[in-house]
């Protein structure tokens, strides 16, 4: 447990390269020949996830970027520091070419419904061999396949657009296209349930077994109504908004690319683009100068302010208005603590700090915000976050899932001088992908 009472001083060159050289030794121990875990072996999610091998590298791409930035600016101002890994590119080529093979070959075939599948539909989880608590548990599995994540396929396509960019593979974009054409025509008939113009899904296992809620955000109390009563479904998450608008972004770039876009499916996207952003009206809380966690299933925003629409940042869906402000709601101390953002407002009505998704402090999904705030221009509240981030991974020694950050104000006894507290949560991963391609990244930030 840590405490703090006020700012702290900048990490140095020493630390935040030790730190980087730790995440990634963390990164590379995760890795298989399908792809990447979500965590260690010993941890509760020692198997491929689609949505965490997707952030995770997509976090690392961002991280190479800054160090090719990095690396520039020392030549030109002839300082002389440690380098970074000469061979990261080779190691990045490496982990990018075997998560999307790994995911193409996994990838949704057949509409079965006990298991979340459609055709090309990216998969949540592939367990091999399956664990017996599964088994006990019955959670719906075949051939350790289940694919109840909504926003992999659309980061699918926005990870493959990002590869392309970073490597200019054409032989890797040619071997994956038609998994990303399949991907394409999942999110055509399948991710706009009620013809809206929203993404939006609801569960399918006919025992209503699985995952309620399938983002991120996926335990069955991350998201709740006001009155405490059963929500409508289907939900449409306002960061998936984002998600989606991004990935037909992408997937227009690659088509045109493959000289393999139609004037008719390039209209339909750009309907469907424009009528994402017209919809984020929907989720606009007045009151609160920021957006909605959802909309429910009658198209009622669920009000709570959540880290959520942060991802939006990271997406191309806002514009400069809208990002300035979803930054400075963001940055309120409701929900910016000296560790980061928390996943949910302390003034929330079902905020809990000690439930997994309700009040706690998650580094990926801070290092996605990171990124989206410096896309548009937010640099000293994005080095702020990012320098709070990586000073608790150093208290916690790890790069782990979670943790929870306290007000002191709330302890009775004993008293504490200091104004808050950082706590590890007590079911964390010791060792998350994505919040080692998180560290990696929020270092290269810091060491520009």
């Amino acid at each position: 447990m840590t405490q703090s009472s006020s700012a702290s001083s900048p990490l140095s060159y020493e630390t935040l390269e030790s730190l980087r050289i730790q995440a990634l030794t963390s990164l590379q121990t995760l890795q298989t020949p399908l792809g990447i875990m979500a965590s260690g072996q010993e941890d509760h999610y020692h198997a491929i996830f689609g949505r965490d091998s997707l952030w995770s590298l997509l976090l690392a791409l961002e991280a190479g970027l800054l160090m090719k930035e990095n690396k520039q600016a020392r030549k030109q101002s002839h300082v002389s520091r440690l380098e970074s890994p000469s061979d990261y590119d080779a190691w990045l080529h490496e982990l990018a070419t075997t998560v999307l093979r790994g995911l193409a070959s996994l990838q949704g075939q057949v509409v079965n419904d006990f298991i979340e599948e459609q055709p090309g539909r990216i998969i949540h989880e592939y367990w091999n061999p399956i664990p017996p608590r599964m088994i006990e548990n019955r959670w719906p599995l075949v051939n350790g396949r289940y694919y109840g994540t909504f926003d992999a396929t659309f980061l699918y396509i926005v990870t493959v657009a990002q590869v392309d960019a970073y490597f200019h593979d054409k032989a890797l974009l040619a071997e994956l296209w038609p998994s990303i054409e399949a991907a394409l025509n999942w999110m055509l008939e399948w991710s706009d349930l009620d013809q809206d113009g929203l993404v939006e899904y609801q569960r399918r296992n006919p025992e209503s077994n699985g995952l309620i809620n399938q983002v991120w955000k996926d335990s069955s109390e991350s998201i709740c109504s006001s009155t405490r009563e059963a929500l409508h479904y289907p939900l449409a998450w306002i960061e998936v908004q984002g998600y989606a608008w991004e990935a037909y972004t992408s997937y227009l770039t690659l088509a045109r690319q493959q000289q393999s876009l139609s004037p008719s499916l390039q209209q339909k996207i750009e309907q469907r683009m424009a009528q994402l952003q017209r919809g984020l009206e929907r989720f606009w809380l007045a009151d609160e100068q920021i957006f909605a966690i959802a909309l429910d299933g009658q198209k009622q925003p669920v009000s709570a302010v959540s880290s959520n629409p942060g991802h939006l940042l990271w997406s191309g869906i806002l514009n400069l208005g809208q990002a300035d402000k979803v930054c400075q709601r963001l940055i309120q101390p409701d929900l910016c603590t000296p560790w980061g953002l928390r996943t949910l407002s302390e003034k929330a009505y079902y905020y809990n700090p000690f439930l997994y998704q309700c009040g706690t402090v998650w580094p990926f999904d801070n290092a996605i915000t990171i990124l989206g705030m410096q896309r548009h221009g937010f640099s000293v509240e994005s080095r702020h976050l990012a320098q709070g981030i990586l000073e608790a991974i150093i208290a916690l020694s790890n790069p782990v899932e979670l943790y929870i950050v306290l007000s002191t104000d709330q302890i009775r006894l004993p008293r504490l001088a200091h104004q808050w507290m950082l706590i590890d949560y007590f079911e964390a991963c010791a060792v998350q992908a994505w919040t080692a391609a998180g560290i990696i990244y929020m270092t290269s930030l810091l060491l520009l």
